[in-house]
């Protein structure tokens, strides 16, 4: 029999993508009872990622291509020969009619992101799931969050109420966390729970409403205070107990039992309350004294024992009761909000037609995991024999379990395989499940399915696996200390997850000898992050310089976005260049954050912090010589902030530039304050037209999203640009790159995420559920099982991370990171930063691997480049003219066309409806462009003598309801366009009026007698005509 489940456990490095491609070829090739021809359209290549996505997609058109032209490269042919039993004419001739059909039909090539599949089943399901089927799919959850938490926040009342008093404590919990204190960014960070996959199951059930949890937390505060006064008297007892038997500080080992009861249990401050490391350990290892001591103080200890340890059992047991307590009173008023988050978002969903598609999966889950495949196959309207899924260590529970249904059915047809490494797991936090993948052919958490039983038979008998244990992408040297150095590490980690680094060794027998390995430790707490920046920029400059390396084979990998923008910032400044999507802010250019505050001053002139700022830049570049105090106060008052634009040669008038469009305002702005063009000003320029487009010229509105965004907008450089690469361990999965530097320890991460606990069996069941914040104090309460595994599971996150840096070098890996501690904590090797891991390895640093002096052998790629000089900014209106149309303002019959004044007096007249807007029309067609300095001046005499010949008037008065240039369809297909129809408010009256700029014809009167000839067609019967002559002298005539 065939084992059709085939799981390839791949290490980085090893070809999982090169496996996959071939492996969908092979299928294709193989084809089935109808053909190959065609076949592939039978399997589905499922990727966690579109870049993925379309490197499949690349490589599999690409190996067909070679292929089919009787060529062979990467041994692909020799793959296929074994896969399919096929001979090699046989191979090139399917290839060539595959390849061909493929490019004929290329919306058939299955290779999707999961998501895209996903998304696929819910609109086929959309009647099952109750969506509307037009509903609107929505990538971005922030664009749901923000305006959910703006309704929430508007249902506030300056009279309290339970819903405002909440949010006003949940604001106050959060400053005193040491989080932000604004209230808008706590909530929306919050609200990011309800779209996460694991939250479901908490939330999907009964939620208790604000005035609910307002009595839970009163019931908890009282519990809290009861369990406090039970410390107090324990702690009284234990001390009359001590005097009672004549026990003090001697009579234990270095004093702990005793100091502690004593001084540190029933203290005010409740955080001393729990026992030490030294004192737990010392209890469950039965050490109560120094075995120097006398026989007399180690009997009566030994006779004293038993009653001791009840103490202390009697004080854990309290501290559980109140940890467990307090941990839910600090988020108390998380969870009170939770339910109104959760109905607003519910609401605005429904009112705007929103799907989000983290929502999905959970949507789909109840109806695909009940029902056969045949139902599911019929709905998608179509049917895959082969399964291939890419990254599943980075799978969701959901989004595996949505998709075994049809998994179990496609191996009674064939072979389908499972692509995963759970070493590089790093997606946690999006609800990746690395232990499902470790724990396969099990369905791991699996238990309210209907066929978890008839599914996990199916796959144990299909069941093969295999290993990907060559490593083709780095040096010798690299793999074999990467070899060595996890399997050092990997005894950090628990029984329960360790097998995840079950053979994580690879053979180095495919790859080139030689490569480098460098770690090094430095400094101490306050200066290591210099010194480390320093080295860094000391190897680039040697191996740019000495070793033959280009920058552009240089990557520097970090921990966190902040680490990235610090070393981008760093290296630029040592004219290092930089390519950095995450690094390269915006926000970092002083000319950027100048020009913020001058779009601040515009919009509120009396903003004295946007002045200073305007002043302070000033002062920096153009008035050197003034006095920066007296400079300071006189812009304070708006003629002294003016004074100070003037000597510095600029002219702005505020009101004016506020009539601009958003982006002609700020480039307005650099003319007026000679900017130099520079790639942040480029960039913010392109940000400012995008969010022009997509929302408007408000200038309030786009400062209110710069505040938003401002951490988050970077420079992209191009691909090819020759330097060094700088971004997020996340951001590198997949990759690889020549040089790899990876510093400083990783403790801006957070240690231990926010854990969600079933509490519906404790404090009287009447709270179901709630979020906790991670710490310490949680092993000594109700949740000690639900922190530990997520301190656990946070450790492999951190292990797994190195994995991933560690392995993308092919020549040479650095590691730069800090000092190890003088004095060594217990738990120091499990703390999770890049240092532990380090000692976890090894104690002597540093540690170098391999020639230092080995030169890079680099290989030359043709670019066509091509580089532009910088160039001054001009005002266009000096310099060009615009139109809107030809056939609107320009007379194109001849290459000399001359601009056409009747037609731009039309266009005039056009806009206009009523005589009030005469002018104001005319000077929104010269700011849009529609005419030059020298025609706006024109029309404005022109069209005010016009609208001051008293026969003119009355056709431009409010008694009439207006149509201009508007066409009539006739039943002949013959379109008439009048210049103005006029309908009467007060009867059935209708005049048609048609302006000329030229001499009267005859024509004239044929032409607009057919436009009222239309309008009886339709019903009108007081039709009226007009002709208005516009040259002089102005003629109106009434037919």
């Amino acid at each position: 029999m065939s084992r059709n489940f085939q799981i390839y456990r791949s290490s980085a490095g090893s070809g999982k993508t090169y496996t996959l491609a071939l492996s969908f070829i092979a299928l294709a090739l193989k084809g089935g009872r109808y053909g190959y021809e065609d076949y592939y359209r039978k399997i589905l290549a499922i990727t966690f990622t579109n870049k993925a996505a379309a490197e499949m997609k690349e490589r599999v058109l690409e190996y067909l291509e070679v292929l089919s032209k009787k060529k062979n490269i990467d041994g692909i042919l020799d793959w296929l020969k074994q896969d399919t039993k096929f001979n090699e004419d046989t191979i090139f001739q399917r290839s060539a009619v595959i390849h061909k059909h493929i490019l004929h039909n290329y919306a058939d090539l299955g290779i999707s992101t999961i998501d895209k599949f996903t998304y696929k089943i819910v609109r086929n399901f959309a009647l099952d799931l109750g969506l509307s089927h037009d509903f609107d799919l929505e990538m971005d959850d922030y664009k749901i969050i923000q305006p959910v938490v703006a309704l929430l926040l508007s249902r506030m009342s300056d009279g309290g109420g339970d819903l405002s008093n909440t949010l006003v404590n949940f604001a106050i919990q959060k400053a005193e966390d040491g989080k932000s204190t604004n209230i808008e960014h706590d909530l929306e960070e919050f609200t990011q729970q309800l779209f996460k996959e694991e939250t479901s199951k908490y939330t999907d059930g009964k939620i208790l409403k604000v005035k609910e949890c307002t009595q839970v937390r009163n019931d908890l505060q009282l519990t809290k205070n009861r369990i406090a006064k039970k410390v107090q008297a324990l702690a009284d007892d234990v001390c009359d107990y001590f005097n009672i038997n004549g026990l003090t500080n001697d009579h234990f080992l270095r004093g702990t039992y005793y100091t502690h009861f004593a001084n540190n249990v029933g203290y005010k401050k409740d955080t001393k309350w729990m026992p030490s490391d030294a004192l737990k350990r010392n209890i469950a290892n039965d050490e109560w004294y120094a075995n120097s001591k006398s026989d007399a103080i180690k009997e009566l200890v030994e006779d004293c024992k038993v009653d001791l340890e009840k103490f202390y059992n009697d004080l854990m047991n309290l501290l559980t009761d109140y940890n467990s307590v307090k941990a839910i009173l600090k988020n108390i008023y998380s969870i009170a909000i939770l339910n109104e988050l959760i109905a607003e978002t519910r609401i605005f969903k429904k009112e705007n037609n929103i799907e989000q598609i983290s929502g999905f999966n959970k949507k789909i889950h109840r109806v695909v995991t009940n029902q056969p495949s045949s139902f599911i196959y019929e709905r998608l309207g179509e049917r895959y024999n082969h399964y291939l899924i890419d990254e599943f260590q980075d799978t969701s529970l959901l989004q595996w379990q949505n998709i075994l249904p049809l998994i179990t059915d496609s191996l009674d047809y064939g072979k389908s395989l499972v692509v995963g490494d759970g070493k590089q797991s790093i997606y946690r936090w999006r609800g990746g499940e690395v232990e499902q993948f470790f724990k396969l052919p099990s369905i791991y958490n699996g238990a309210d399915l209907i066929f978890k039983k008839e599914w996990e038979s199916k796959l144990n008998t299909h069941f093969k696996q295999y290993n990907l244990e060559h490593n083709f992408r780095s040096r010798r040297n690299i793999i074999e200390f990467n070899n060595q150095f996890f399997e050092n590490t990997k005894n950090l980690l628990s029984n329960d997850v360790i097998g995840i680094y079950d053979f994580h060794k690879q053979g180095p027998s495919f790859s080139e000898k030689g490569g480098y390995v460098h770690i090094e430790l430095f400094g101490d707490k306050s200066s290591f992050k210099e010194l480390i920046i320093e080295k860094m920029i000391s190897e680039i400059q040697k191996l740019t310089t000495e070793n033959n390396y280009s920058y552009n084979n240089i990557t520097i990998l970090c921990n966190s976005r902040k680490s990235v923008s610090i070393v981008a910032e760093s290296l630029s400044l040592n004219d290092i260049p930089v390519i950095s999507n995450e690094g390269l802010l915006i926000s970092k250019s002083d000319k950027v954050n100048v020009l913020i505050a001058i779009l601040q001053y515009l919009q509120n002139v009396k903003n004295d912090i946007a002045k200073t700022v305007i002043t302070d830049y000033l002062f920096s570049t153009i008035l050197k010589n003034k006095n920066l105090h007296a400079l300071n106060i006189n812009l304070k008052t708006d003629k002294g902030f003016m004074n100070i634009l003037n000597k510095a040669k600029i002219f702005i008038n505020p009101s004016k530039l506020l009539q601009e469009p958003l982006y002609e305002m700020v480039e307005q702005i650099i003319r007026e304050f000679n900017f130099k063009e520079d790639v942040y000003l480029c960039f913010f320029l392109d940000f400012v037209l995008a969010y022009s487009e997509k929302e408007g010229s408000s200038l309030t509105e786009f400062l209110i999203w710069w505040e938003e965004r401002k951490l988050k907008e970077a420079i992209v450089v191009p691909e090819g640009t020759d330097a060094v690469r700088i971004m997020t361990i996340h951001k590198s999965k997949g990759l690889a790159f020549d040089v790899v530097m990876i510093p400083f320890n990783w403790e801006d991460r957070k240690k231990v995420q926010d854990i969600w606990v079933d509490t519906s069996n404790h404090f009287n069941k009447v709270l179901p559920s709630a979020l906790i914040n991670g710490n310490k104090d949680l092993e000594t309460s109700y949740f000690k099982a639900e922190y530990l595994k997520e301190k656990e599971m946070s450790l492999l996150d951190s292990l797994n991370k190195l994995y991933v840096a560690m392995t993308r070098p092919k020549e040479r890996l650095y590691i730069f990171s800090k000092s190890l501690p003088d004095k060594m904590p217990n738990d120091f090797q499990k703390k999770g930063d890049l240092n532990s891991f380090l000692y976890a390895y090894g104690t002597h640093f540093p540690i170098i691997v391999g020639d230092a002096d080995m030169m890079h052998v680099s290989k030359v790629k043709n670019r066509n480049t091509f580089s532009i000089s910088k160039r001054n900014k001009l005002d266009w209106r000096e310099v060009i003219s615009l139109k809107h149309t030809a056939e609107e303002v320009w007379d194109i019959e001849t290459l000399n066309a001359k601009r056409d004044w009747g037609k731009l007096l039309h266009l005039a007249l056009s806009e206009i409806n009523y005589a009030e807007q005469k002018y104001e029309v005319i000077e929104r067609m010269y700011k849009a462009g529609r005419c030059v300095k020298e025609d706006y001046e024109k029309l404005k005499v022109s069209v005010k003598k016009l609208f001051s010949h008293p026969e003119v008037i009355p056709f431009f008065t409010d008694e009439w309801e207006v149509k201009t240039e508007k066409e009539i369809l006739m039943e002949n297909g013959r379109v008439y366009i009048p210049d103005r129809l006029l309908f009467s408010k007060k009867t059935d009256e209708v005049i048609v009026v048609d302006y000329k700029t030229g001499a009267k014809k005859e024509k004239d009167k044929i032409q607009i007698t057919e436009y009222a000839d239309a309008l009886k067609l339709m019903g009108r019967v007081d039709v009226k005509r007009a002709l208005i002559y516009t040259s002089d002298p102005i003629n109106v005539m009434l037919l």
